[in-house]
């Protein structure tokens, strides 16, 4: 391994994980940022589309998981997502979402991500969720979105 590559998997290990947390429900914003700062995480929120979309242009520092609630009402997570990774390929998107059961159509779009909580979910299957798809996105597996 050279120099760089090993002085960055340094930085990596004592820095926090990154959430990007983008749901329009405040109370479940809320409990949910609380739980994953205390766990260690360092959380950034947004309650739109619009708002997630101003908030990333400011951030420079790695993200490792976007935990994106599929239906904002004013956008398609899933478009969002993607806009989003452009601007950071490197993480791993976390979709949720309380629809995909009684939507054919929002559940068909979910079939291909690898990572999805549906609502509602507990505080261990969301912190399990964010272990699983942060190790797969250090292993390069799939991003998700």
């Amino acid at each position: 391994m050279n120099d760089d590559r090993a002085a960055r998997k340094g930085k990596e290990a004592e820095r926090s994980p990154v959430v990007f947390f983008v749901d329009d429900e405040p109370g479940i914003r809320g409990s949910f940022s609380t739980l994953m700062r205390r766990r260690g995480f360092k959380v950034l929120e947004a309650g739109s589309a619009d708002e997630a979309g101003r908030l990333i242009e400011l951030v420079h520092d790695p993200i490792d998981v976007l935990l994106m609630d599929i239906n904002l009402p004013d956008g398609w997570g899933g478009t969002l997502a993607q806009a989003l990774l452009e601007e950071h390929p490197e993480m791993v998107v976390v979709y949720t979402t309380g629809y995909a059961n009684d939507d054919p159509i929002l559940s068909g779009a979910l079939n291909d991500a690898p990572y999805v909580l549906r609502k509602p979910f507990t505080s261990e299957e969301l912190l399990k969720m964010l272990s699983g798809a942060m190790e797969d996105g250090k292993e390069g597996g799939a991003l998700g979105g």
